[in-house]
């Protein structure tokens, strides 16, 4: 009876013992486990990482000439990342990921970041601020150039994208701005600018393309003259305006409108 006790007792400890080492080694193991894992995650990591950067700094490269454009890229990638444009580095833009497109913009140090936005979510919203703004600038403004959604605006695009600018001169774009700049600092609230610009370029019977883009440009200069926010020394870019690039299509001007409402006027 003594010899069977002593037989259970020896084999209750062995168990215990051979449960405590199996358990030390499921420990280990999954210790081991984990530490195999988060090196795979962290190599894994380390080359998204550098494939980020490494598509950053091509795209960059390859359009280093025209790199004033870039925050125009951004823009076209949130108004509509499928629609075909006609500049190659809006294409190439819109088909890399957020997180690459905002590495490139961080890379050229500026303060602009793609968002996910629904579909024409931003160009409802830039309309919307820039006629919101046009009637607390000029009350007395009794005509709007951007009836039926802004189609003047949106035609520049979706007519005109691929055509040059009908006037492409500085006296143009200087007569604009100088009215639109000079009204802004009125006092007076009976200041028309917008009105005096349509007759001064004949909006209602000139062609359409010239129509929209004496619409797009006005709306360029509106953004950037009667925003009443402060950026706080952000840097959005300037394109355009940068290092030799020009706007030279209606795509071109298109999306700088979109740009300076945007980021004057919205944000």
């Amino acid at each position: 009876m003594i010899t069977s006790n002593v037989v259970s007792l020896i084999c209750a400890i062995a168990t215990l013992v051979a449960t405590i080492v199996i358990g030390f080694l499921q420990i280990w193991q999954n210790r081991k486990m984990k530490d195999f894992e988060q090196r795979q995650d962290d190599r894994d990591e380390k080359r998204h990482e550098e494939d980020v950067n490494s598509k950053a700094v091509s795209f960059i490269s390859n359009y280093y000439e025209v790199r004033g454009l870039i925050p125009l890229c951004a823009i076209a990638s949130m108004y509509n990342k499928l629609f075909y444009y006609k500049r190659d580095m809006y294409r190439e833009f819109c088909c890399y990921t957020p997180e690459v497109q905002n590495r490139i913009l961080e890379y050229c140090e500026l303060d602009l970041r793609v968002v996910e936005t629904e579909s024409n979510e931003l160009y409802i919203r830039c309309l919307e601020a820039l006629e919101t703004t046009i009637k607390d600038s000029f009350p007395s403004e009794q005509r709007s150039i951007y009836y039926d959604g802004g189609k003047y605006l949106l035609r520049s695009l979706t007519s005109y994208g691929p055509t040059f600018l009908p006037h492409k001169d500085y006296s143009y774009d200087n007569h604009i701005a100088d009215v639109i700049c000079d009204a802004s600092k009125e006092m007076s609230n009976d200041v028309s600018p917008i009105n005096q610009l349509a007759i001064d370029y004949s909006f209602d019977v000139s062609k359409e393309i010239e129509a929209c883009q004496l619409a797009t440009t006005i709306a360029i200069y509106v953004a950037m003259y009667c925003s009443k926010r402060n950026n706080d020394g952000k840097d959005y870019g300037s394109p355009g305006e940068y290092d030799g690039e020009t706007i030279d299509s209606m795509e071109d001007l298109f999306l700088r409108a979109l740009f300076e409402i945007y980021t004057n006027l919205v944000l």
